[in-house]
């Protein structure tokens, strides 16, 4: 997520003078840098979790972690990851070697590692960087009441939604915008010299929880970002006010709203049989409401953002192009679409070729999205949206956009009870659980059994084929058995070998 402007990042913490000098070197979570800080702690315990309250850079001399088991190490980064720490640093010429289990967790779970390669007073430091943290906080104080008082006073004297931004556009020397939830501009108000809306600061305006408009704040060169952050925090509210005062739901609002709030109870397959055909069938009725007429194909689209609010202008486009009808929603900061497409389509092609037109359009670099099957009826959405919701979670930068079909087992194993998993996975891997470099010859036996071969699996793990063959000979010594034993345990090994690299994707809670 992005950071507040006003707020300081792992990465400015590690250019700070003072931890510079210990020359920091990342050893995990490359991609978590702009992680806010809320303070800097010094902690020589394991257990130091349960006391964070989230955002801490925790410092430590690390000769404690030596005389660390793998699991407390494990344990450890699970721990400050849960708790919302934003990164561990570790002075390595007072560890002698930052140890591998450690570096191996924190890489697994995405948690920033910092190697502090010499050595510092940590007393400096955290005074340093913790009277920054302050001065910016009285800072910030400041600048947030002066945007509520000013839009306190527009809506008192009864001003609408464009009185509101023309106010805040003059109060922040910055271009001011809002959007619907599908991109269209509410209102605006420009100043020259503003940046590109590539580098616009975006906040969403929310009522009961849905996403109903978006803020966009371009500022130009000598404003200060104190003041853009205060107007992305403070006027949303105030916003969401005006936009219900002068543009109140209509009943296509309405409708719209209770199509996603059935999908929603419809995904709950525990409601009796009798309840969920009085769902299914009102779901039906609210959507021909909105012009969805029945014996076409229904495509769920999911998206999220990694990085700062969704913004879904460009994607809305793309899934009305061919003049497709569309119901969309933003709630809890989540994307989700019901795409219609011809009934005469081929079922096979329809997912495709929206993957296609996704991949081949300018989307914002922190969309990730999931497309689930096309299905015929409607109630069929309901899980074929938490399919699309997993795929969207695991999709990357790169492949930004990930199909329902191929995250089936993460979404199983997401559902399924962690403590009936862990039973199974002792049962069947046990001994290879606890061996050194687990993660490393779990991954390597998951890539035989999907290849079907050793020279392709190499190939896929881009390791040497002599590698591979002492990879899978110390698997065997360990489990005591020939990988190629034709026996009914061999189907269950192929099942665990799965479960246990999904989990390594998701995290030890799955």
């Amino acid at each position: 997520m992005q950071p507040s402007p006003s707020s300081m990042t792992l990465r400015d913490v590690l250019d700070d003078p003072a931890l510079f000098a210990a020359r920091p070197q990342v050893l995990a979570g490359w991609d978590r840098l702009d992680t806010e800080i809320r303070w800097v702690h010094t902690s020589e315990v394991l257990d130091i979790g349960e006391l964070l309250s989230g955002g801490e850079l925790l410092l430590v001399a690390g000769v404690i972690l030596g005389d660390s088991t793998t699991e407390q190490l494990h344990d450890y980064i699970d721990s400050l990851a849960a708790a919302g720490a934003a990164g561990l640093a570790v002075e390595r010429p007072r560890v002698g070697t930052i140890p591998a289990a450690l570096v191996q967790q924190a890489s697994i779970r995405g948690f920033p590692l910092i190697e502090l390669t010499e050595v510092v007073r940590f007393v400096e430091v955290t005074r340093a960087i913790n009277s920054r943290l302050v001065n910016e906080s009285v800072r910030a104080l400041h600048f947030n009441d002066e945007v509520t008082h000013l839009l306190a006073g527009v809506l008192a004297a009864q001003g609408d939604l464009d009185d509101m931004v023309s106010a805040l556009s003059d109060l922040s020397g910055c271009s001011i915008s809002v959007r619907s939830a599908s991109g269209a501009v509410l209102a605006a108000a420009e100043v020259d010299g503003a940046r590109p809306r590539t580098y616009a600061h975006v906040a969403t305006i929310e009522s009961a929880g849905v996403t109903i408009a978006t803020l966009e704040v371009l500022p130009r060169a000598g404003v200060d970002l104190q003041m853009v952050s205060a107007v992305c925090r403070r006027a949303p509210e105030s916003l969401a006010l005006a936009l219900l005062r002068w543009r109140p739901l209509t009943r296509s609002d309405q409708h719209l709203r209770e199509v996603f709030r059935l999908l929603a109870l419809a995904e709950n397959t525990s409601t009796p049989a009798a309840l969920r055909a009085d769902t299914e069938a009102a779901l039906r009725r609210a959507t021909r409401e909105l012009g969805f007429t029945p014996g076409g194909w229904y495509v769920g689209v999911v998206a999220l953002s990694v990085d700062g609010p969704l913004q879904v202008a460009e994607l809305s486009a793309i899934l009305h192009r061919d003049d497709r009808p569309v119901l969309s929603e933003i709630r809890d900061g989540r994307h989700r679409s019901i795409v219609r497409f011809d009934g005469r389509r081929d079922a096979g092609s329809i997912a495709d070729e929206l993957v296609a037109q996704l991949y081949s359009s300018p989307l914002p670099r922190a969309l990730r999205i999931g497309v689930a099957e096309p299905t015929r009826e409607l109630p069929a959405l309901a899980q074929a949206m938490s399919s699309a919701a997993t795929a969207a979670q695991l999709a990357s930068e790169s492949d930004f956009v990930g199909l329902a079909r191929d995250a089936a087992l993460d979404h199983l194993l997401s559902e399924v009870d962690p403590a009936a998993v862990d039973r199974f996975l002792r049962i069947v891997l046990g001994p290879l659980l606890d061996t050194e470099r687990a993660a490393e010859l779990v991954t390597t036996l998951a890539a035989l059994f999907r290849t079907g071969s050793r020279a392709a699996a190499a190939e896929e793990l881009n390791i040497h084929r002599q590698t591979m063959y002492q990879r899978l000979s110390r698997i065997e010594q360990i489990l005591g058995r020939p990988l190629q034993d034709a026996s009914g345990a061999t189907g269950a090994l192929a099942v665990a070998v799965e479960f246990a690299a999904v989990r390594q994707r998701l995290g030890p809670r799955h």
